[in-house]
């Protein structure tokens, strides 16, 4: 009993597997985006490399300034340390000098400061006396002080000046990232650019060759045909691969915009110069290659040679891509 519910419960899976396979489309397909809409995209992304140009420029200017500060600021501090290297000197040398001084007064001199002071012959050279000891202590009191005043603005100056290099320096590697990250997205917003640019040109090109297939009339597709005969033979590929080309020309901006005017361009097609072309068109071309004319006119295309401009006859022994009797590049 339950062998027989299994049994029933897969063919009800394998058929509804079956109709889903027929339901469901095995490709999706995706509409091409319009010429319009590629170039809306185009000059939106025109637009920020301009923008990220004008940043890039903003940046470059203020890395350059930066790097400029950093160099005066170096500058600036190997002045501050040469200027604080003589300040300690100073203040060292003047406190020596000053030692030696008391030394000498107090203890070393021939005469001694109470000497000098003892042996004044009146009230008044003694207080004259006493005043120049005074002065002399005093001055060089005054005069370490300064000195110690001078060395400690020198190395306030100089760890200022270290400070704002250190910040400098962080500017700068700051500004390094931003100008990296912006040149990264400048140059991947300039592919996506020259992709949609691209599109926009393939869009314009088949919305040109699309224009002319709908506006073709019966001498048109005609004259299509018998074009195709005369330069393919009897290769149905070779004749589609001839359409392409011929459709590619109608879509360059290097050759004229319409069937007529490219199959009859002076210098391009020797069934033209030959007179062949008009044998085939009084005579009606062959059945095969009305057939292939309406198929590129309906947008078939032969993808080996969907960007060629050009082909010559095989004989030749030119390079490039063989399909049929020709050689297209």
């Amino acid at each position: 009993m339950l062998k027989k519910r299994y049994h029933r419960i897969l063919k009800d899976c394998i058929a509804l597997l079956c109709v889903s396979a027929l339901i469901i489309p095995s490709n999706l397909v995706y509409a091409a985006p319009s010429s319009s809409e590629l170039e809306e995209k185009t000059s939106e992304l025109q637009d920020d490399i301009d923008t990220m140009n004008d940043k890039l420029d903003t940046l470059s200017r203020k890395l350059e300034n930066t790097s400029k500060e950093i160099k005066e600021k170096s500058e600036a501090i190997e002045t501050a340390e040469l200027n604080l290297a003589a300040a300690k000197l100073n203040e060292e040398n003047h406190y020596k000098a000053m030692k030696e001084r008391i030394k000498f007064m107090y203890e070393g001199g021939s005469i001694s400061l109470l000497q000098v002071l003892l042996s004044s012959e009146s009230m008044a050279d003694f207080l004259n006396n006493a005043e120049y000891v005074t002065l002399i202590s005093d001055y060089d009191r005054d005069m370490l002080e300064e000195l110690q005043n001078i060395r400690e603005n020198v190395e306030k100056k100089q760890n200022t000046l270290k400070k704002e290099q250190k910040e400098l320096k962080k500017l700068e590697k700051d500004l390094d990232k931003q100008q990296e990250d912006l040149a990264s997205r400048l140059s991947e917003t300039s592919g996506q650019y020259d992709d949609y640019s691209l599109q926009l040109k393939e869009a314009k090109a088949l919305e040109a060759e699309m224009k002319e297939a709908k506006n073709a009339d019966a001498d048109t597709i005609a004259l299509l045909a018998a074009i195709l005969e005369c330069e393919a033979g009897i290769s149905y590929e070779g004749m589609i691969a001839v359409g392409t080309v011929i459709m590619n020309r109608v879509g360059s901006s290097k050759f004229p915009n319409t069937i007529r005017e490219v199959i009859y361009q002076s210098g391009q097609f020797s069934p033209v110069r030959s007179g062949k072309l008009d044998e085939v068109l009084q005579r009606g071309p062959m059945d095969s290659a009305y057939k292939a004319a309406k198929a590129v006119l309906s947008g078939e295309r032969n993808s080996q040679v969907k960007k060629c401009l050009f082909f010559w006859a095989s004989f030749t022994g030119r390079k490039g891509i063989i399909v049929g009797d020709n050689v297209f590049w």
